[in-house]
Formats: C-alpha cells, structure tokens, sequence
C-alpha cells in the first residue's frame, strides 16, 4: 500500500471527526457522546484486559465488553427515510474537511506528552519519518493542471501558521491535501491530489485482488442484494440487510421499500 495514501490522503478522515455525537436514545441531548467516551466504551475500552488488569474491573475502566447502553443507534448516523428516522432528532453530519481537528484529538488517551498526544503532530512527524513527498511534489507527480498556489496554501489562521515556517511553498502532503479539500472542494469532497490517491488506491486493491467482483463477475457488475434502488447498495441497504438498525430499541430490520 503507498505510503502517500496510508499515511497521508487517508486520513483526511480525521478532520471530518466531531466532538460530541447523538449516539443512542441514552447518550444524546445534553448527553450527547464524546469523543472520549468513544475511545473508552470502543474496542474493549482501548485498554488490555486479562494479566495486566485486573478482572472484574474495581472502576470505570477498562470495561471487558461493550456496556449494553453504548450499542449504537445507526438512525442518528444515516438516513433511513420518513417515520424511521427519530423526529426530533438530527443525524450526525461530519465535520468538513479542513486543515482543523477538534480538541479532543490534540489530547490522545493514554499520552502525557503533549506532543505525542496530538493526532495532527502524529500525523506530521510519521510524514517526515517516511519521507513523505510535499503535496506540491505529488500534484506534479500525477499531473494536477491547477495544483493550489502558495498564497491559497497561506490563506486563513492555518495558512499563516504554515507560511511562517515556510510550508506554503513546500507543503506537507497530509496537510496539503486537507488544504486542497478546504479551498477547491469548500469542505465537501476532497481536490484533485487527494481524490486522485485515495480513489486509485482503494481501485487497485479490488484489482488486485482476483477474487474480486470486478474480476469474478466482470466491470459491468452491478450489487444484487435487496436495496432501495435496485443496482445500488448504500449503507443503509447493509443495515437493513444484517437487522442490526438500532438494537438498544429492538428495532432490527426494515422493509426495503
């Protein structure tokens, strides 16, 4: 897998991550999940349980499984239509993506260094360690027409800081590409370098795999499982489809139609 991509165009995802999210009828309102209540009720709350916890756990954390009243409601992430969502509640938009991550992601668990425990430091120095290429490098590299100028690099608060230190000529490809997002695509989709990467990237991968679909059945393959609109199959089809809608309120499955 290229380096530009794993350690760089993918993870433009960590600047669309919110602060606070309406995760299920228990946590939302006033309540509302954060970030850290996301890094401790997850993935065995983030912390090892067995020789060097003890079991049961004598406080919060770590928890050995995830609490029954932290099972996500997947109609507070995605549209299902009229009379399914929750009325009076609004879904979780995404942040856009932009130079900018929320607060909680300069202030990683388990760090006590300040540097280490910002996302976007990480994400810097993992960049230099690997050599990465600048974003201007790459948009030269893969033949970008209209790469961002060094004066759209150095605009905003962030653009200043960058052009300080002289990256607005020379420019970090993660942050490049975050940039490019924010001033050619508003925030909305990723620019042409990042697009370019993340698309042909996960392309390759299903070409490269020959059990693939695109090999197995043919380019003109189209889903065939039941979805709203027969040909698609959105993420809302696969809920649908596996009856795991929101099991905090025993809803499971739902009509396609």
């Amino acid at each position: 897998m290229p380096v530009e991509f794993s350690a760089a165009a993918f993870r433009f995802g960590h600047s669309m991550v919110r602060e606070r999210y309406s995760h299920n009828r228990i946590f939302t309102g006033t309540n509302a999940a954060t970030l850290k209540d996301l890094f401790d009720f997850t993935g065995l709350s983030g912390e090892i349980i067995g020789d060097l916890a003890p079991v049961p756990s004598p406080g919060r954390l770590p928890q050995p499984v995830l609490p029954s009243n932290w099972i996500i409601d997947w109609r507070r992430y995605f549209d299902f239509g009229p009379g399914i969502n929750p009325a009076d509640v609004p879904l979780n938009p995404a942040r856009k993506i932009d130079p900018f991550l929320i607060p909680q992601l300069f202030n990683l668990p388990g760090e006590t260094d300040p540097n280490r425990a910002s996302l976007a430091f990480r994400n810097l120095k993992r960049g230099v360690l690997l050599k990465l290429p600048s974003g201007q490098s790459v948009a030269g590299a893969i033949g970008v027409r209209d790469p961002l100028t060094p004066d759209e690099i150095a605009s905003g608060d962030d653009g200043a800081v960058a052009r300080r230190h002289g990256l607005h000529q020379k420019t970090p490809l993660w942050y490049y590409i975050l940039k490019e997002a924010s001033v050619r695509g508003r925030g909305e989709r990723l620019g042409p370098v990042g697009a370019t990467i993340v698309a042909e990237v996960l392309i390759g991968l299903v070409h490269g795999d020959r059990e693939s679909y695109l090999w197995r059945r043919g380019v003109n393959w189209r889903p065939e499982l039941p979805a709203k609109t027969p040909g698609t199959f959105t993420m809302t089809d696969l809920l649908r489809l596996v009856g795991d809608i929101s099991p905090i309120d025993g809803i499971g499955t739902l009509p396609v139609a």
